[in-house]
């Protein structure tokens, strides 16, 4: 998940201790974007993508002529 750092943050884990600066944005697994966006310390950069996305609404011929 992409997060866009708003603030500094510490994040502590099984890999170490990682710091990150605000204006970076980072690629990080789930667990770690989520203890950033606990800590209001970053904004999701990339929306995750829907499972499924609604298919697109079909015209029917009564549309185009309004």
């Amino acid at each position: 998940m992409k997060i866009l750092i708003t603030r500094p943050v510490v994040i502590t884990g099984d890999g170490g201790t990682r710091s990150f600066v605000p204006g970076l944005t980072v690629e990080v697994d789930t667990p770690t974007a989520e203890q950033i966006l606990a800590q209001q310390a970053g904004i999701v950069a990339e929306p995750v993508a829907p499972a499924e996305a609604p298919a697109p609404r079909r015209r029917k011929p009564a549309d185009a002529e309004t």
